[in-house]
Formats: structure tokens, C-alpha cells, sequence
């Protein structure tokens, strides 16, 4: 049990870690309110540029999804046994 915890405490030091000094974590822990508004208009940015991203992808793989779907299903291609 011991080392079920010192893995897991290991784990969240690597993470934690990581978060500080990545580019999102940095401005949050150390620069207080303006690292806040820095950091969510990172997030706020990211995220309309990723929803374009897959607007854009349902936008080129929606017409033929709709079509499959509007068009009656037929079972002219199967055998009856």
C-alpha cells in the first residue's frame, strides 16, 4: 500500500511539475489576477480556433453523412435465406 502511494504522489509531482512550468501553468501560479485573464484568453483563443478546426471538419465529411441518412434504406444487395 506504502508503494501504491509513493507512486501515485511521484505521479502528481511529475504532473504538477509540468503544469507549473508549461507555457498555461506558468502565468496562473506566479502572476496572480493578470496571469489569470493571460492565461483564460490563452484558453478562450485555443478554443475558437479548435472549434473552426472541427466546424470545418463536419463541414467536408457532413454532406455525405446527410446523404447516407436522407436516402430510404433498401436491402437490394442482401439474400434471403
Amino acid at each position: 500500500m506504502d508503494d501504491l502511494i509513493n507512486k501515485a504522489a511521484g505521479a502528481a509531482g511529475l504532473a504538477g511539475g509540468a503544469l507549473m512550468f508549461s507555457p498555461l501553468g506558468f502565468p496562473f501560479l506566479f502572476h496572480g489576477v493578470s496571469g489569470a485573464l493571460v492565461g483564460g484568453a490563452t484558453l478562450y483563443a485555443a478554443n475558437a480556433v479548435m472549434g473552426k478546426i472541427v466546424e470545418e471538419n463536419r463541414r467536408e465529411s457532413g454532406p455525405s453523412d446527410e446523404k447516407a441518412a436522407s436516402e430510404p434504406y433498401s436491402n437490394e444487395g442482401t439474400q434471403a435465406e
